[in-house]
């Protein structure tokens, strides 16, 4: 009894094995990385998407680069052109732990007065790697002192344009704490991240 048993087990262990392989030479591959979890999300390669961190760098302004033909807007009669290195950060979990990893894009910009005291026209060309951007949009200056006398906290937005195929389009915002030191990473008072920590999305056609 018990050989029969053991004999009609293997049977179907066998029979199940067969069934497998079958199974394995018939399913794409493409469908075992989905199931695996692998596959990329829908949609997610007509995208490009950069966190980022800028630090104003001093340059010398060219005469007429800011000029109104080419932003939309009259600049600034003084300080209109400012020149910005962007940085790759490092998260962990979310949280930013290294906001000056390896300088990775530059942005140079033009600001002018709008009839809004508090917001700002801002213009900018960008080049992220090998590519070169350009965005109108504005800034808006959201608090006085805040968080702490000497402070100023800012948000920008630029909707890009200008690039090459596949790119349609994209948009740059900005979380902005400007203070008392005009250029580069330490701030003025000490302790924050300046200037800007930048999302920028880059979109491709379908």
């Amino acid at each position: 009894m018990n050989e029969r048993i053991e004999g009609h087990a293997s049977s179907m262990r066998r029979r199940l094995l067969a069934t497998a392989a079958i199974l394995v030479s018939i399913v794409p591959p493409s469908v075992c990385r989905t199931s695996a979890g692998n596959a990329a999300e829908p949609g997610s390669a007509l995208e490009e998407i950069y966190i980022l961190r800028s630090i104003r760098e001093p340059r010398e302004p060219v005469a007429g680069w800011c000029s109104a033909a080419k932003t939309g807007f009259e600049p600034f009669t003084a300080d209109a052109e400012r020149s910005f290195s962007f940085w790759s950060v490092r998260s962990e979990g979310g949280k930013v732990m290294d906001a000056k990893t390896a300088r990775v894009a530059e942005l140079r910009g033009c600001f002018g007065a709008t009839d809004q005291r508090a917001r700002q026209n801002f213009y900018a060309e960008i080049r992220l790697g090998s590519i070169s951007v350009r965005g109108n949009g504005d800034c808006q200056a959201l608090g006085i002192d805040f968080p702490e006398p000497g402070l100023f906290p800012v948000r920008c937005q630029l909707v890009l344009n200008g690039m090459p195929a596949p790119y349609v389009g994209g948009l740059l915002t900005t979380n902005t704490l400007t203070s008392k030191a005009a250029f580069g990473s330490a701030s003025d008072p000490p302790g924050y991240t300046q200037a800007s920590v930048a999302t920028i999305r880059l979109w491709k056609a379908r």
